[in-house]
């Protein structure tokens, strides 16, 4: 009769362990549903900030291409460290900026500065002809772009060495001109 009643008490431990597990798994699935549901409740595809990350990521790449492709091979834009706020009714969005380029296709030996390098004998000229034709990186380190009610687009730079002062400007500001 133990022995009968020791493996009922043992069959009844199991059972209960066992259940015990499964609800225990059940209600770790559940959590995990409910986790599941929340961050798709709170995915931002679509938000505000998305439109206007896009649409700042759309001007900045259209003023980039209307400047610098007469001078270079666009390969990339990045637009990084984004933030915004709306101040006055006004989007204001900071944002760091590195374009991606390099030379236009071209037997580097007849480029002014390369050529001028080879004919001197100047110990660079093997470094300037193979850098040449590589990818090279511009970075706009501090950029704000203000989104108007009327949906214009202005462009700041901040230009203080020390904290922060913007003044506004335009990507034709960042060409060297002799």
């Amino acid at each position: 009769m133990k022995k009968i009643l020791l493996i009922l008490i043992t069959m009844l431990v199991v059972f209960v362990v066992t259940a015990c597990n499964d609800a225990t798994t059940t209600a770790q699935k559940e959590a995990n549903n409910i986790i599941n549901d929340n961050e798709i409740a709170v995915d931002t595809k679509g938000s505000t900030d998305d439109v206007n990350y896009e649409k700042i990521s759309a001007y900045m790449e259209e003023e980039c291409k209307n400047v610098f492709s007469p001078y270079y091979e666009l390969l990339d834009f990045q637009l990084s460290d984004y933030t915004e706020e709306v101040v006055n009714g006004k989007v204001e969005a900071t944002f760091s900026y590195k374009l991606i380029h390099k030379n236009y296709d071209k037997d580097p030996d007849t480029v002014g500065y390369i050529k001028a390098a080879k004919e001197s004998g100047d110990k660079h000229y093997q470094q300037l002809y193979d850098e040449y034709l590589q990818p090279q990186e511009m970075n706009f380190p501090l950029l704000k772009a203000v989104i108007e009610e009327n949906e214009l687009i202005t462009l700041y730079s901040n230009i203080s060495p020390h904290g922060v002062e913007w003044e506004e400007v335009k990507i034709s500001n960042f060409v060297i001109s002799k």
